[in-house]
């Protein structure tokens, strides 16, 4: 037995006090949980020690702003109901794992981030056989991070965005192997989508649906069974860069009904059809990118007032750059090489002072025409076409010769007819 002494000093008595003040205010910030059960409601930090099977519900509700779940190893499992881990509105939460691979499994999402949900990072986590989503956010906004997470196998899409949830960043996942869409954003602005492997999804890999603002950089999508990538239905105003595509069953990179566009320095190759295509889309900057190896290259249908500048569109099975019924385009600098086809092709009249002009292009060695325009209206200036298994450039009567276009080597003897070709 310890006995105090009868008359203690007062510096020994602060002593202990401290002592048991520290106790009472500062309690251990991280938790270990043996005793949580399916559907429990969190209010502080901890690390899991024991897996959650067969949860008939959620597996674990976020029941407060600012604390750690860390599942250290474990499994959230379910029945196919509810959320492997549900935050209803709580923000400054960090999901995440330290150890061997955590999995949350068999829910209707693996983890769900609910209106008004901000701040929150999800990461380190491995995301396998639930029935909707393996991460959705749904009207969650401001610097939510989902980063470096294995989403693999969903029912439908690897990860959702809906329900106007902007200011998100999705960086350094790997998506694979889900049966929807790998990535879909919908109705939600100013995301942004860096460093994901997109790989094996059953619909689009990446798609982008009234989604305006958004920024896809440096993305990989891969064997998806439609495009690798689609904006469509109003999606405005989105910079799609760096990204590379490769064996999808679509095109590579898909533009529809949507304007304002900036799609730069991508690499889209392999796919079932076009690298490119651009849809009833207007005012959309394509620079920089390599089309080669596609079905086609970059294709225009519908699509006015469209700058395509320095594209690679080489060693496609049809035609390197192809417009239909599409007016305003500025067609510069680009590279339409030995393709299967036709270098460069304009189809469709334009209204006076509404045509497409082509201006410094490169059209050789392709199975047909280096450039064809069939109908009037364009301008063709400073072109080289030579090398090719028809003209070099053929163009209908009513179209602007720029002057400078260059030809030779060409299988029709007289090189050009519609404008004049120099050596």
């Amino acid at each position: 037995m310890i006995r105090l002494p009868r008359n203690p000093s007062s510096g020994w008595f602060a002593a202990i006090g401290a002592i048991a003040l520290i106790g009472v205010l500062m309690p251990a910030s991280v938790a270990h949980a043996a005793s949580l059960t399916c559907g429990q409601s969190v209010t502080t930090s901890f690390v899991l020690d024991s897996d959650l099977l067969n949860c008939p519900g959620d597996g674990l509700v976020v029941g407060s702003g600012g604390i750690t779940i860390d599942l250290a190893g474990h499994t959230l499992d379910g029945v196919g109901l509810g959320a492997g881990i549900r935050n209803n509105g709580y923000d400054n939460v960090t999901l995440t794992n330290t150890g061997t691979p955590a999995r949350v499994q068999e829910f209707d999402h693996g983890i769900r981030l609910a209106p008004g949900t901000s701040g929150n990072t999800v990461e380190s986590l491995t995301l396998q056989n639930n029935e909707f989503t393996g991460v959705e956010l749904d009207n969650a906004d401001n610097n939510n991070r989902v980063r470096g997470n294995l989403i693999d196998r969903q029912s439908k899409r690897g990860i959702a965005i809906i329900g106007g949830s902007s200011g998100n960043t999705i960086t350094d996942n790997t998506v694979s192997d889900n049966q929807g869409e790998g990535v879909f954003v919908q109705n939600s602005a100013d995301n942004r989508l860096e460093g994901n492997r997109i790989t094996g999804s059953g619909d689009a890999g990446l798609i982008l649906e009234g989604a305006g603002g958004n920024t896809l950089l440096t993305n990989t999508v891969g064997n998806s069974s439609d495009a690798a990538i689609t904006l469509r239905l109003g999606s405005n105003d989105n910079l799609v860069q760096g990204n590379s595509t490769t064996q999808n069953s679509d095109a590579a990179l898909i533009v529809s009904d949507s304007t304002g566009n900036r799609l730069l320095s991508n690499t889209l190759q392999g796919g079932g059809d076009s690298g490119i295509v651009l849809q009833s889309s207007h005012g959309t900057t394509v620079t920089g990118n390599d089309v080669s190896r596609n079905t086609g290259g970059i294709e225009l249908s519908g699509s006015d007032n469209n700058l395509v500048r320095s594209n690679t569109a080489n060693d496609t099975t049809g035609d390197g750059i192809s417009l239909t019924q599409s007016s305003g385009n500025r067609l510069d600098l680009n590279e339409a090489n030995r393709n299967g086809s036709r270098g460069i092709h304009v189809d469709g009249e334009a209204p006076t002072g509404q045509g497409n002009r082509l201006t410094g292009n490169t059209t050789n060695a392709n199975n047909g025409d280096g450039i064809a325009v069939p109908k009037t209206v364009h301008t063709l200036q400073d072109n080289t076409a030579r090398d090719n298994g028809g003209w070099g450039i053929i163009t209908d009567m009513g179209n602007v010769d720029g002057g400078g276009n260059r030809a030779g080597g060409n299988s029709e003897a007289a090189q050009c007819t519609g404008v004049t070709c120099t050596p």
